[in-house]
């Protein structure tokens, strides 16, 4: 049995790489394609309906802005499959040694459960009031955040997106809360609750895409550990 040359490894990389490049490049690439096409056909509509006098000016910026959103995402994800796709070879180099431990038990992964979200939602909208701020839940609105919070005292604004999970674990935002995190910086806010079912734990994280590293997933969202909810509560 002849045993597989360096050449046929290369190969099997290649190959594989392109599995990988293409899966992106249909579920993501064009999914993001298609988002855009339509917010460019919502935007047409909503510039006839502002020069027939309708007052549209806050939907049409919360539209340029999902689109600015999905246009950043198209072009790092288009780049992101050319580099995955050109496989280079060169000499071995050692990098360092890493020790595997198994979890004692895996997290369980996150599931829609509209009770637990609600939940999450009137533990930070109550947190928010206690604060002395106004907060609005627009998360009807797929801004990229579920609140919208105002401090009467000096008018500044919180865009806050809520988590909740019903008992401990980590949580995943969508690439759409990850890139309005980065743009509001300080001014954006990740909520999460934690043991929602049973007794409510809120941990507030300012500017997330800054204090966190989330590990990137393959339908582009961000999981974002249960280590780092509880080290980086800013309350």
């Amino acid at each position: 049995m002849l045993l597989p040359t360096l050449a046929d490894y290369q190969q099997q990389l290649q190959t594989e790489r392109d599995r990988q490049a293409a899966i992106k490049g249909k579920y993501g690439v064009k999914s993001l394609e298609h988002l855009i096409l339509e917010l460019d056909g919502d935007l047409i509509d909503l510039y006839a309906r502002r020069e027939r006098g309708e007052r549209v000016d806050l939907v049409i910026h919360n539209k340029e802005e999902q689109k600015k959103g999905y246009e950043v995402a198209w072009q790092e994800l288009q780049r992101t499959v050319t580099q995955e796709r050109s496989l280079t070879m060169g000499m071995p180099r050692f990098v360092g040694a890493v020790r595997v431990v198994p979890a004692a038990q895996a997290a369980p992964q996150m599931e829609e459960d509209p009770q637990i979200e609600r939940i999450g939602m009137e533990v930070a909208l109550a947190y928010e009031r206690a604060q002395g701020r106004a907060p609005e839940d627009v998360a009807v609105q797929n801004l990229g955040f579920d609140v919208r919070s105002t401090d009467p005292g000096c008018g500044r604004k919180r865009y806050i997106e809520v988590k909740a999970r019903a008992q401990v674990g980590p949580v995943e935002l969508t690439q759409n809360e990850w890139f309005k995190a980065g743009r509001f910086d300080q001014d954006y806010y990740l909520y999460v609750v934690l043991n929602a079912a049973t007794q409510p734990e809120l941990y507030v994280i300012q500017d997330p895409a800054t204090t966190l590293q989330p590990q990137e997933r393959m339908e582009v969202r961000y999981l974002v550990g249960l280590d780092q909810i509880l080290s980086q509560d800013a309350r």
